[in-house]
């Protein structure tokens, strides 16, 4: 008898990672005083406040949580300090490396600290999308079997 053995992450992992990248991303946006204004300052607070509180999945913080990557995008381009070409490759065979120069954004401090949280933006949705996936399949499958 064949077993199939699935590398899957278990509900609990995906809802403890949700939880704690939502608690990083909380700390992290509050070390740095993301949202370059008082006014986009205040709204990253509200809503993170519930992620600190290790409340990631509340329906109210959906919309919020959307615009917040506009927020952070915008206080990322205010901390530009200049730029630099760099080198990315594109193919190689047996000739070599072939590829193509870009110029890129260099960031100041805060600005290296503003790309690590939009990172952190990132895992969070994908780990809370994920979750929410999950659970809704395991109750359309106990829906399923209940008929």
């Amino acid at each position: 008898m064949a077993t199939n053995k699935t590398s899957e992450a278990s509900v609990e992992d995906l809802v403890t990672t949700a939880v704690r990248l939502g608690r990083d991303l909380s700390d992290g946006a509050a070390a740095i005083c993301a949202g370059g204004n008082s006014r986009d300052f205040g709204f990253v607070s509200r809503t993170l406040r519930r992620l600190g509180d290790r409340d990631p999945f509340d329906e109210r913080d959906e919309a919020s949580l959307q615009s917040l990557r506009g927020i952070l995008d915008k206080d990322l381009r205010s901390e530009t300090v200049g730029s630099e070409r760099r080198f990315f490759e594109t193919d190689a065979d047996m000739d070599g490396v072939y590829g193509e120069f870009r110029d890129c954004p260099v960031y100041s401090e805060r600005g290296e600290q503003l790309l690590r949280l939009l990172d952190t933006l990132e895992r969070f949705m994908a780990a809370r999308a994920a979750s929410l996936d999950r659970m809704a399949a395991e109750r359309t499958i106990l829906e399923m079997m209940s008929r």
